[in-house]
């Protein structure tokens, strides 16, 4: 596969039109065509541009996908953990290793647990009174 095919690739994975995506590299439609169609080499800032908007520019140039390049979604779910204090960084990481969903994790953290020991064989009612 080629610079140009991968090129559209990217484009259609993001699901923009040519015009669009021309536009967020601040190049014109006509310009975006020639690019894919391999009549024009787009530089260096219009390269730039592609990975400021979350384009695989490593695989647009070598065909090979960049294993760290994260998501947007990804790339807020790491700022908001490092943002995080100890105790809700803990509480994800839990979830997370544990495979719970979202509610599952929102329902685990309201539960109380209470133990209690004791003689057996009273039961309170209201008040417990030893004779």
């Amino acid at each position: 596969m080629s610079f140009y095919e991968r090129l559209r690739e990217e484009r259609n994975r993001l699901g923009l039109t040519q015009e669009a995506f021309g536009m967020i590299c601040g190049v014109k439609r006509k310009a975006q065509i020639a690019y894919e169609a391999g009549e024009r080499h787009p530089d260096s800032v219009y390269l730039t541009a592609l990975s400021e908007h979350g384009v695989d520019v490593l695989y647009i140039l070598t065909g090979r996908r960049v294993a760290e390049a994260l998501s947007t979604e990804e790339k807020l779910l790491v700022e908001r953990y490092r943002a995080a204090d100890e105790a809700t960084r803990y509480r994800i990481l839990s979830s997370l290793l544990e495979g719970k969903t979202a509610a599952q994790a929102a329902t685990d953290s309201n539960q109380v647990t209470q133990t209690i020991t004791g003689m057996a064989g009273q039961v309170a009612g209201r008040d417990i009174k030893k004779r």
